[in-house]
């Protein structure tokens, strides 16, 4: 489904839900979409076999699946997220698939992954992603000027795309939505998130629309600042839960200080990653201590 936003904007919505993803179609002299992660029913509403150009907000595969409906496309990535897709061995580690037998043990990956539509499979087949582009470099599609700003966290290379003339932005995975923020790879990192948060703030947008959810908001800035602060309420509750006690990661992971529920294998999964992250920003702050090893209390 197409949901227009001017003259040549439109957000490309997948009919599928979480491991896929919304995109943003520009219908310029250079037809061009940012990111391809819709289901395929979406995305031939575009005519993908003439798309000119695509970019991508980041490498992961709800983002990057679907590349192989543009064979005409010149395809983009922020050179941080390049890496990320090299080869298999890099998929691994970038999204911390290395990490799994260390912190669920009793799990099974392929079957946990089942669940959710996601395994190394999905990757197969995946065009390779050509070229790279830096920091607020600006692609000049016709009519039409976005510029990519680079706003790591959610991964090394995110980015997030400005279009000043329409004073909107797509924030890719700074996602607005009821779950996020998400920090849960080996190279995303919280502080980060923060700051590129308040990256986004700074251009003070008349309108944000971002990959998880189906609308375009009017009141980014009320919205980025409740999605930001998320952030520190998440250390505040792990911080409050170690005042009186030390536990281990599996305890603090089990009390849900980050997602309400642990639906699937998955989310508990990237859970205990999430709260690594906030137990070292603690640890750097002299919130929190390692007392013995893997066990964790406030000072």
């Amino acid at each position: 489904m197409l949901l227009k936003i001017s003259d040549r904007l439109s957000l490309v919505i997948s009919e599928t839900g979480f491991t896929y993803c919304n995109c943003l179609f520009i219908d310029d002299d250079i037809r061009t979409i940012i990111d391809t992660g819709a289901n395929r029913n979406s995305l031939e509403e575009i005519k993908p076999d003439s798309t000119d150009l695509v970019l991508y907000t980041h490498h992961h595969i709800d983002h990057v699946r679907g590349n192989t409906y543009f064979p005409q496309a010149q395809k983009y990535i922020h050179e941080l997220d390049y890496p990320a897709l090299e080869n298999l061995e890099a998929i691994i580690h970038y999204n911390c698939v290395d990490r799994w037998t260390d912190l669920m043990p009793g799990y099974d990956f392929a079957e946990s992954g089942a669940i959710l539509g996601m395994g190394e499979e999905q990757y197969k087949g995946l065009e390779k992603v050509e070229h790279t582009f830096g920091d607020q470099h600006i692609f000049d599609l016709g009519h039409t000027r976005v510029q990519a700003l680079h706003t790591p966290g959610h991964s090394p290379g995110h980015c997030v795309f400005w279009f000043p003339e329409e004073e909107l932005v797509f924030s890719g995975d700074i996602c607005l939505t009821k779950a996020g923020p998400w920090y849960g790879e080996v190279f995303a990192n919280p502080g980060d998130m923060l700051s590129s948060i308040e990256r986004v703030m700074e251009l003070k947008p008349k309108k944000i629309v971002s990959c998880h959810t189906n609308r375009v908001y009017d009141d980014a800035i009320p919205r980025l600042t409740e999605f930001k602060n998320r952030i520190y309420k998440r250390d505040e509750r792990i911080y409050k839960y170690l005042i009186s006690r030390a536990a281990s990661l599996d305890e603090i992971a089990d009390q849900n200080l980050i997602y309400l529920q642990h639906p699937t294998p998955f989310v508990l999964f990237w859970e205990k990653l999430m709260v690594l992250k906030h137990l070292d920003r603690l640890i750097e702050q002299g919130r929190v201590e390692e007392v013995e090893p893997g066990l964790y209390q406030a000072r």
